[in-house]
């Protein structure tokens, strides 16, 4: 008996291993599943893949043993005239930076601010003319002293040109004494340029003016017009009159001094020209004329003792002069008048 059912075994034996390498595994059945799923059953491809499915897959082997578990048949999905779909892919969410809150400005707060940018306009606009008002007098002072500069350089340059071949001395900006007392000391005044020559003594008073200029020669105001501008002046004869009261007492001359006044080549006379006012163009002309009408005391002027003088009064003429000159300058004294 025993013999007989061991003998039946063995027999069973090669069939039951022969049954087993005919089957595919589980994940080779998915993979055949899977792509029934993407033909259509009419297709030769989807007959050959469930013959293969039904023949192979009926017992599928597990990890090379066969599973005792028959596996459920999956419902294929017959397909259709369109392609297979893509697998649908989950996006990557990108969470984004947290922005700082905004502060929150109460309307008053904003109403103020604004008002706070109209009124920096007006304040500004404001204190730019309380300044200009302030230092207008020293701009305008600033500035006519940088004009008298420049025109007094130019006229002395004028002067060396024409005389380069000639004995002359040229004096700039004297600051000398007068007989008048002003205070305890002797009132000072500031000539432009002294030209010296051996016909004759040259006080010359530089007008660096431009526009229209009217005014004669006994007139105590002259006037400057600059389109619908008008500007008065003192006479300038008057003006170096006194200079050359200065400069005579200096000398100790009584003859021989000639006043003559400058204006730029820019200005131009709307009244008759007085005596020996001239632009600059005409003055070597107006010295020239000097040359031909030499008196017995001019000609007799010792050149030299007349220069040694001008000489210690232009070292004299430093800034202390120039300081004390100005401080009575401040005090306005009347300007000495030529009688008609």
């Amino acid at each position: 008996m025993l013999l007989a059912v061991m003998i039946s075994v063995v027999g069973l034996y090669p069939f039951s291993l022969k049954a087993l390498e005919k089957q595919d595994s589980e994940a080779i059945c998915i993979l055949i599943q899977s792509e029934m799923q993407d033909w259509h059953p009419t297709t030769p491809r989807y007959q050959e893949l469930k013959a293969r499915f039904d023949e192979r897959c009926q017992q599928p082997v597990a990890n090379g043993i066969k599973s005792s578990v028959k596996q459920p048949a999956t419902p294929t999905t017959v397909r259709q005239d369109t392609p297979k779909q893509k697998p649908n892919i989950i996006p990557t969410v990108v969470t984004p930076k947290p922005t700082p809150a905004h502060s929150t400005i109460s309307p008053i707060s904003s109403v103020l601010e604004s008002l706070s940018i109209l009124l920096v306009i007006p304040i500004f606009i404001l204190v730019s003319a309380i300044v200009t008002l302030l230092f207008r007098p020293s701009l305008r002072r600033y500035r006519a002293e940088r004009l008298g500069q420049q025109g007094e350089k130019r006229v002395a340059k004028l002067l060396k040109q024409g005389f380069r071949d000639e004995d002359f001395r040229l004096y700039c900006n004297l600051i000398l004494p007068m007989d008048e007392i002003t205070e305890g000391t002797p009132a000072l005044t500031e000539v432009d340029l002294v030209l010296l020559t051996h016909f004759g003594v040259f006080v010359i008073e530089v007008k660096n003016y431009s526009g229209w200029i009217f005014g004669g020669e006994k007139q105590a105001q002259w006037t400057q017009k600059i389109f619908t501008k008008q500007t008065r002046f003192k006479n300038p004869l008057h003006q170096n009159y006194k200079h050359c009261l200065a400069v005579a007492h200096c000398l100790g001359l009584v003859e021989g001094l000639h006043s003559v006044v400058v204006f730029s080549d820019e200005a131009s006379f709307k009244t008759p020209l007085p005596k020996n006012v001239v632009n600059e163009s005409g003055l070597l002309s107006l010295i020239a004329q000097y040359k031909g009408q030499i008196s017995e005391t001019s000609h007799n002027l010792a050149f030299t003792s007349a220069a040694e003088r001008l000489d210690i009064a232009q070292q004299q003429s430093d800034s202390d002069a120039k300081s004390l000159h100005l401080t009575q300058f401040k005090h306005r004294r009347v300007e000495p008048t030529i009688s008609s």
